[in-house]
């Protein structure tokens, strides 16, 4: 146990010391309105299986999304689970075509038991990236030349929970999170007159940062069957929180003529603290197997952004809905035989509405995922892979086409507390 300990506390450190609280800084146009693109969340194991969770329950998982699942921690165990994302994302629009990839932070939780049917975990996770470059150019006088326009955005929001999950009944178990969402986006919007250095350039930069706390609140239900087969279901509420927002913006003037940007003169400055509101959600599922053997299930998620208030964000915002389905497969876990019949192979589709308006209407994306988890040499703990292959937008007109591919592994360390082992 201490050995995985140690090997736990090294990747934490590393995770700190590259920015554990980060996001990826992949370029989305559509991470300029609201608080930027919303992170897709859970572990690589659901996340490989479209994203469910209501109804995934074992004592290997730490399945933060459905806190009533804690209660299925072994007693005696510890478990460690961190990940890295790599993404990718294409943009195209009319004949244009723009690529933008980086690696950044998934998740880092760790989870552990109180008593039998009593479990306590805790994390940290990106919650939504705001990473954006977006550049126009219009054509101006014969004195100004042409004008470009350009919109940076960086910075995120991340979110920190610590949650309980207890097992009531034999078929029921309750649980719940608390949660705190922080972080800072900060928007810079430039207008460049390129033919007459005499002009000045303007620059509006605006830095908007949240803080705040929330919880869910989460039910588990479980039906065994004969031959270890079994049926789960799920249901999870996140109810609206309020956010400490504070925003700052400054409108100034600079000269082309110098080596950086400099003010000569300031035209204005505001700074406002007021309180943003976020959105009720409601998760629910159904999943469906045989324990150590398959799983089957679907996830549908509801969240009432039309009654979130975020002060200081561009766009217009409209409920979503999100559709999620999947599957995994391990043709016999615990062969001595074949290391590939010990994998765990997973597969799943993902549906979701966006929760800011283009034009008319939200904006839809479609996805498959698929993964797998490798068992580590004699231990329980095991690396998964995670594919996500999702596109969204038309691609033509203002709405540009947006292809993300990412590819996440995380390392899920499963150790015992207090046991000494005898033979090695």
């Amino acid at each position: 146990m201490y050995k995985s300990i140690r090997v736990a506390l090294a990747c934490l450190m590393a995770l700190l010391a590259t920015g554990a609280a980060g996001q990826k800084n992949v370029y989305s146009p559509f991470a300029r309105y609201g608080i930027g693109n919303l992170e897709l969340p859970g572990t690589f194991r659901t996340r490989a299986m479209g994203g469910i969770s209501s109804g995934v329950r074992d004592n290997l998982t730490l399945n933060f999304l459905t806190p009533a699942s804690y209660s299925s921690i072994d007693t005696t165990s510890f478990i460690f689970d961190f990940g890295l994302d790599y993404g990718v994302v294409g943009l195209k629009e009319d004949n244009l075509t723009y690529y933008s990839q980086d690696l950044g932070f998934s998740h880092l939780i760790m989870g552990f038991p109180i008593k039998k049917g009593w479990g306590v975990t805790a994390g940290i996770m990106p919650y939504s990236n705001g990473s954006y470059n977006i550049a126009y150019e219009w054509p101006g006088t014969d004195v100004s030349g042409t004008i470009n326009e350009q919109h940076k955005g960086n910075g995120g929001y991340q979110k920190a929970l610590i949650g309980t999950g207890v097992k009531l009944f034999p078929f029921m178990s309750v649980g719940a999170n608390a949660f705190l969402m922080f972080g800072e986006v900060t928007r810079t919007n430039d207008f460049i007159f390129t033919g007459d250095l005499n002009y000045f350039n303007t620059r509006k930069q605006s830095t908007s940062s949240l803080t705040g706390a929330g919880f869910d609140a989460s039910l588990q239900f479980m039906l065994p069957m004969s031959d270890n087969r079994y049926i789960n279901a799920g249901l999870t509420w996140t109810p609206s929180f309020k956010l400490k927002t504070s925003n700052e913006e400054m409108t100034f003037r600079y000269s082309s003529i110098q080596t950086s940007s400099f003010a000569l003169d300031t035209l204005a400055f505001s700074s406002l603290s007021t309180t943003s509101t976020m959105p009720q959600s409601i998760r629910a599922g159904i999943s469906a197997g045989k324990k150590d053997k398959m799983t089957v299930g679907a996830d549908i998620v509801y969240t009432s952004w039309s009654k979130a208030s975020l002060p200081g964000t561009y766009g217009t915002y409209a409920d979503a809905l999100s559709l999620h389905a999947g599957a995994e497969y391990i043709p016999d876990k615990y062969s001595n035989y074949s290391f590939f019949d010990r994998m765990e192979y997973r597969l799943g589709c993902r549906y979701g509405e966006s929760y800011t308006i283009f034009g008319d209407d939200t904006m839809k994306e479609y996805g498959i995922t698929f993964g797998t988890g490798i068992p580590m040499r004699r231990s329980r703990s095991r690396i998964s892979l995670a594919v996500d292959l999702s596109t969204r937008g038309s691609g033509t007109g203002e709405i540009p086409r947006e292809t993300r591919i990412s590819v996440g592994a995380s390392l899920n360390l499963y150790d015992y507390w207090f046991l000494k082992r005898q033979y090695d």
